[in-house]
């Protein structure tokens, strides 16, 4: 057994922290590698960034009270608990529970209504052929024209800086757009594809969906 299988699962917690880049240099470097082979990690991962691009995307609250109030860092446990939630919602089995008044008020019938929150399952929008296809092609990069900002999305992905990128091409996962990336695998006979943010980065790849596909 490696010492990677060794290693517990990791926890909401970690991942949380890894995306807040609150983690020490040795084990910033070993996360991204373990979260290419662990699926439930990945999916963790990327509803915490959907969370974090929401909050962004809601903007500051308005009014005089909130005009000086600097950003709030969320801590780990909201993070996680938001995370976990997120990744219910993604997978489908999240169940809301409204509560309607108090059962001294009769005349407003049913005290509780249930609705179910399906979200469409991330995936990448291409066969496993037309993947394999991108290696006989020029990669194009898209929005991650900039070998800088390449080596720093490689960097986040758990790849070194100088590591080839072997096909590329735009996409779109559940409308969002982002960039398709094909990378070696962790054995000789596999390939990793990556659809990442158009922003990607070392600090947030924005992870949209991964997957593991044979190289041939």
């Amino acid at each position: 057994m490696s010492s990677a299988e060794d290693e517990p699962p990791l926890t909401v917690d970690q991942l949380a922290d890894l995306q807040a880049g609150l983690l020490d240099d040795d084990t910033a470097a070993r996360v991204p590698s373990r979260i290419r082979t662990d699926p439930h990690a990945a999916a963790t991962l990327q509803a915490l960034h959907q969370v974090r691009d929401d909050l962004a995307a809601a903007g500051p609250s308005s009014g005089a009270a909130h005009a000086a109030r600097p950003p709030v860092r969320p801590v780990r446990a909201i993070a996680g608990f938001i995370g976990v939630c997120a990744v219910l919602a993604a997978m489908g089995v999240g169940t809301v529970a409204l509560l309607d008044q108090p059962e001294s008020t009769p005349s407003m019938g049913p005290t509780v209504d249930h609705i179910t929150v399906s979200t469409p399952v991330p995936v990448i929008p291409l066969t496993d052929h037309e993947i394999r296809a991108l290696l006989q092609r020029s990669p194009d990069f898209g929005a991650l024209g900039s070998a800088t900002q390449r080596a720093s999305c490689l960097a986040g992905l758990g790849y070194p800086a100088a590591e080839p990128v072997l096909g590329a091409q735009p996409v779109e996962v559940n409308a969002r757009p982002g960039v398709l990336l094909v990378m070696r695998g962790d054995t000789p006979d596999t390939l990793l594809a990556f659809a990442v943010a158009v922003n990607c980065s070392a600090a947030d790849t924005g992870l949209l969906a991964t997957t593991a596909i044979p190289r041939s």
